[in-house]
């Protein structure tokens, strides 16, 4: 590998796209067992943030690109405005940020949320952040019926309402962001989490789940009571990975941050291929590793390695 070729567009699938138009034009079948609704998982280290991660997922929804976020130049000569034509939608929840961290940021790269996307409804973003545990989780020890209710109210929204066909509203991509916060601050188990992100997935086509790995531990190093978080953490990690389509892993360099790269980026396919819901869906995963380097003005650089 060197720094001095050209930068490498981010794929993740071989039809050289981030999320596959064959998923975002795949409908959904709430009514059949295997609904055509499909699992991403993105870990990462607290020193490799997938922040930048996220805003090209967003782009790439809304526009059909990421050339403004990832410097991209697959479609990149087609103008933002024909591409948001699509009518694609995107709801991103966070645990760890607010609205205005995610619309600061995309502005800063040249993505209004705010103006247009938002507006017009193809954006939307609902924030467990600010008000977690001050309104909508009463009482962290006896937390389950609340954590059921936040979901609910996620499910039954308006634009995630899939009874009335007529409305158009459909969400085809949803980022969680930091869900695992859930199961360090509260009594629920990572069965009970993961049923509710089960439930949320049948919602859309895509889910990305984004999740801090940094407690992953060997089976040795786990301490023995279930409700230890630690424990808990791992055995949700572990269990979703296990049911995910695609893996997407950020980590850190072995020998630390170098001048010139930031982190590494895996790319592999999860347990479950993307045909096993719909045999008529077919997509190949880009399984590769890239480096990548941001800059101090928030340009992404990636490499192959």
């Amino acid at each position: 590998m060197s720094l001095n070729n050209p930068s490498q567009d981010l794929i993740f699938f071989k039809d050289n796209s981030l999320i596959s138009k064959k998923i975002l034009n795949n409908e959904i079948n709430t009514k059949s067992k295997n609904s055509n609704s499909y699992l991403s998982v993105i870990t990462y280290n607290q020193s490799t943030s997938p922040n930048w991660l996220i805003n090209g997922l967003i782009e790439d929804t809304l526009f059909g690109n990421a050339s403004k976020s990832l410097n991209n130049h697959e479609l990149s000569n087609v103008s933002n405005e024909s591409i948001s034509n699509t009518n694609r939608r995107i709801m991103v929840i966070s645990f760890l940020h607010n609205k205005e961290f995610y619309i600061k940021n995309c502005k800063r790269i040249g993505i209004n949320l705010e103006d247009k996307q938002e507006k017009e409804g193809k954006f939307q973003f609902i924030d467990y952040f600010n008000d977690l545990f001050i309104n909508l989780i009463k009482n962290p020890n006896d937390a389950l019926k609340d954590i059921n209710k936040m979901f609910d109210d996620i499910i039954n929204n308006s634009s995630l309402d899939k009874n009335d066909d007529d409305n158009g509203s459909d969400v085809d991509v949803i980022i969680l962001e930091g869900v695992e916060i859930l199961l360090f601050a509260t009594n629920i188990a990572s069965n009970e989490l993961l049923f509710n992100i089960n439930r949320l997935n049948k919602k859309c086509r895509q889910l990305f789940v984004v999740s801090s790995k940094d407690c992953l531990k060997k089976h040795e190093e786990l301490v023995t009571p279930s409700a230890d978080p630690m424990v808990k953490i791992n055995e949700f990690l572990i269990k979703l990975l296990h049911r995910s389509q695609l893996n997407i892993t950020l980590e850190p360099l072995i020998t630390g941050r170098a001048k010139d790269i930031t982190g590494s980026l895996i790319i592999s396919k999860g347990c479950i291929p993307y045909d096993d819901n719909d045999e008529n869906l077919s997509v190949s995963i880009n399984e590769k590793e890239y480096v990548y380097h941001i800059t101090k003005d928030s340009q992404v650089k990636l490499f192959y390695r």
